[in-house]
């Protein structure tokens, strides 16, 4: 018991002895969870904690799935939630020092009575000290408790973090601080002055690449220390400068509102990363600890600060690079994709990334290519929208469903040319919902659906120039439009036939009797990412292409209407198009659908010779083919295997069991350039060694990512690279273009 001063009454000291007395009882007399109410007492001061009562906690403190007794193991307690200072708990009912909690989000927990009292309130937070602790000494539940362990218990060195009077909070680790679907936190116990040997305050930058602590010690200090809003100078007095700064991601979770962009500090260590992102008034918001993982790639927070998280990565943390883009365009949604492109101006898809209801505001715009600078942008709120470039690649034509600016749905084509956004025309469909558009040569093709079932379409074709009505033609059944841009000829699958349309007259040209579909085309699936990649800056000539006709796939002609190559078509088969001669094929070797197999196998399929020439084992996915080699992903990790044999060149470093797949990580196409590879994996853009696969590290101020039902366009337009250009799309709304040559040097002065 802490000493009482000399000038307290004798009366009140004999008060004082009785209600000590009384405590001690209640800790060792057995207690039941119905026990109404316990007398906490500690130096001179006594509050009741009673079952019904909501209480607020005073200083910050662990919350235990079970009651703490003199034999609970200390490095054992399993503490996954802390109270937060000034939470209001109700207490549901006593026993000894704990008092029970029953919480709808949290589950039963046990709360230290201490941490409710009035003398809680006059515990500090302390910097850091280093203790050496004398073996005989006690930790105790709180100051005065009657819940205590010898130190032997835990260690003799610990961490001091706040102090009472002549106690001192030391932070206690678990020894085992990651399970199967638990991450568990340090928690506070007591040591009186007393016990104390010697005592010495940590130093400062404590990850400044300087310090002799060890990570976990570190780690835990982050854990009892950080909360939302702890000020970015307290971050850095205690962990030191950081390695890195870079804008952080968007901060603002609703799509309703602006966004928010702060600051994200980036301590880079050899095997572990630690990230702090500050609002822009420099309070803490979010951070994460980066480390390899252990089999299994994972991201979970501890308890219910969800914004704290432990991200145990694929690949090995990686370093940053520094390399100053040519511009940086900053844009208003957080998701950036490239469109199209001509030589002054390039055409981005802006996106908010939401869905189900919780997509809010998507946009199409340009920037100027040479400066960065925003030429004009058309919102489109929470509908959906579809552009279409003109063969000559100036203007671009426009359906959107819904206008944000009377706040309705209205179907509008426009037309709109691309250096200055000037809309040219624009007519306004009757039906805003099911309307599919595409461009055909100089024409524009709307397919509006007639009925709920889509049964029955209008099929309207405009002059692109004019936006006039050239024809319209009424389909029924079951009908698909098949045409792209550069084809000859509007394609119209309809019940078993496909008619080739001239796009002026309207009178067939070609017709060939395909049959009925044995399965639904995966390419309207809103998550195939197979097929062809369209290439925004210089798209390839898809005249004769494949598609599913039938019972199969067809390299098809659409100049000619004729057969050129053939592949059965699968349920349990995605296959992407690597050039004219090879398909990429993923197979599911079981389950009932594709998407639900657990197994994989992949083939390179030569179409020219109607055979497979080599079977990898898993998801190989992102194909393109230099020379000899094809780079792709294998479940998801970058990997380089010889074109002719399958044999794996390389891998990227990982740390994954052999069937985890992590393909979702993989938000880009990848970008080649003279001796090294980009790609999108994670939040980062990563640049590997060609020749070897060796990491070199990410690239600062990118922060880029994958986004459910835009698969498509972040496989197409997130990562482009030119002669002269490396085009990138971000998660955070900018858009970024590095010089490409100063980027390669920069690159070469790594290696």
């Amino acid at each position: 018991m802490v000493p009482v001063s000399s000038r307290v009454s004798i009366r009140k000291r004999w008060f004082i002895g009785i209600a000590t007395a009384v405590s001690i009882s209640l800790i060792w007399v057995p207690a039941q969870r119905t026990e109404e109410s316990a007398r906490v007492v500690v130096a001179g001061a006594a509050d009741v904690i009673k079952a019904g009562q909501t209480v607020t906690i005073r200083q910050k403190t662990a919350l235990f799935p079970s009651a703490l007794t003199k034999n609970s193991h200390l490095t054992d307690l399993k503490a996954s939630y802390y109270g937060a200072k000034g939470e209001a708990l109700r207490i549901s009912s006593v026993k000894g020092d704990m008092a029970y909690i029953q919480s709808d989000s949290r589950g039963d927990l046990w709360l230290p009575t201490w941490y409710a009292t009035k003398e809680a309130v006059l515990s500090q937070e302390i910097s850091p000290l280093s203790l050496q602790l004398r073996s005989g000494g006690s930790l105790y539940l709180a100051p005065g408790s009657g819940v205590r362990w010898p130190v032997t218990a835990a260690r003799t060195s610990l961490v001091a973090v706040a102090q009472w009077k002549d106690w001192y909070g030391v932070m206690i680790p678990p020894a085992k601080w990651k399970d199967d679907y638990q991450i568990y936190r340090p928690a506070m116990m007591w040591v009186q002055g007393k016990d104390i040997a010697s005592k010495q305050t940590l130093p400062d930058g404590l990850l400044d690449g300087e310090s002799e602590l060890s990570t976990d010690v570190v780690r835990n200090l982050t854990e009892f220390l950080f909360k939302k809003g702890t000020s970015s100078s307290y971050v850095k007095k205690l962990l030191g400068e950081p390695q890195v700064r870079e804008t952080s991601r968007n901060q603002e979770q609703s799509s309703s509102k602006p966004m928010i962009l702060g600051k994200t500090w980036r301590y880079e260590l050899r095997d572990v990363h630690y990230t702090a992102t500050f609002s822009p008034a420099g309070k803490l918001v979010a951070s994460e600890w980066t480390m390899p993982a252990t089999g299994v790639f994972e991201r979970r927070g501890a308890g219910d600060d969800y914004e704290f998280t432990y991200h145990f990565a694929a690949v090995p943390p990686l370093k940053t690079i520094e390399a100053d883009p040519a511009w940086r365009n900053q844009g208003n949604l957080n998701y950036t994709f490239l469109l199209e492109a001509n030589e002054d101006v390039l055409l981005l898809k802006g996106d908010d990334g939401g869905y189900s209801g919780m997509h809010d505001h998507s946009s199409l715009y340009t920037i100027d290519r040479s400066t960065g600078k925003k030429l004009w942008q058309e919102d489109a709120g929470f509908g959906w929208y579809t552009a279409v470039i003109d063969k000559d690649r100036e203007h671009v034509t426009m359906f959107s469903a819904y206008n944000p600016v009377i706040k309705n749905y209205q179907a509008r084509v426009r037309h709109i040319r691309l250096s200055d956004g000037k809309v040219l025309w624009e007519v306004k469909p009757k039906n805003e919902f099911g309307l599919t558009m595409t461009a055909v040569q100089d024409a524009i093709v709307l397919d509006e659906p007639l009925n709920l079932h889509e049964t029955q379409s209008l099929l309207s074709v405009l002059d692109q120039e004019t936006g006039k009505l050239r024809w319209k033609k009424t389909l029924t059944g079951d009908h698909r439009l098949l045409s792209q841009g550069d084809d000859p000829y509007i394609l119209i699958e309809q019940n078993g036939r496909l008619e080739g349309y001239d796009p002026v007259t309207g009178k067939a040209v070609w017709y060939d009797n395909v049959g009925k579909r044995t399965m639904d085309d995966p390419t309207r699936d809103s998550y195939f990412t197979g097929g062809y990649r369209y290439d925004p800056i210089a798209p390839a000539d898809l005249t004769t292409r494949w598609m599913l006709l039938g019972s199969q796939w067809v390299l098809f002609n659409t100049r000619t209407g004729e057969r050129e190559g053939v592949y059965p078509a699968s349920e349990m088969e995605r296959f992407e198009v690597l050039d004219e001669r090879y398909l990429l094929v993923q197979r599911a070797l079981n389950g009932k659908y594709f998407s639900g197999a657990t197994a994989y196998e992949t083939v390179l399929y030569d179409s020219v010779e109607g055979k497979e020439v080599w079977t990898l084992k898993g998801r190989a996915a992102r194909g393109i083919i230099e020379g000899e080699r094809v780079y792709l992903t294998l479940n998801g990790i970058p990997a380089a295997v010889n074109q002719k044999t399958g044999s794996v060149i390389w891998k990227m470093d990982h740390s994954l069991q052999a069937k985890e797949d992590v393909s979702h990580l993989v938000g880009s196409s990848y970008g080649i350039l003279d001796r090294y590879l980009l790609i999108s994996l994670g939040s980062d853009l990563v640049v590997l060694n060609k020749e070897t696969g060796k990491s070199l590290g990410r690239l600062q101020h990118v922060i880029t990512g994958s986004v459910d039902l835009r698969e498509q366009y972040a496989r197409n337009g997130a990562l482009n690279i030119t002669e002269h250009e490396v085009l990138v799309g971000t998660v955070n709304g900018a858009f970024i273009r590095y010089d490409r040559a100063e980027l390669e040097a920069r690159l070469d002065e790594l290696l």
